[in-house]
């Protein structure tokens, strides 16, 4: 994620946006942080456990894409783009 840069926006607008980048980051970071230590799990192959993992491992990368969409939604609510963007 890119800091926010002036366009039409007010220099309040650019700074409520990277405040939202920032914790939108910092989400990301735990969460990456949270697939790091399931990928280390040592599991055997075929069991319920290695199922439990695949699907702890899938479920993080939902929430990171999600947050990432939610910080998408939230800049664009501060910037108020035009219609025709």
């Amino acid at each position: 994620m890119s800091e926010a840069k002036p366009q039409d926006g007010s220099t309040s607008d650019i700074e409520r946006m990277n405040r939202l980048k920032g914790v939108s980051r910092h989400f990301c970071n735990l969460i990456d942080t949270e697939r790091e230590v399931a990928a280390a799990e040592v599991v055997e192959r075929g069991s319920q456990a290695e199922t439990d993992r695949v699907e702890a491992l899938r479920c993080l990368a939902i929430a990171r894409t999600k947050m990432q969409e939610a910080c998408m939604w939230a800049c664009r609510a501060v910037s108020r783009p035009d219609a025709d963007c």
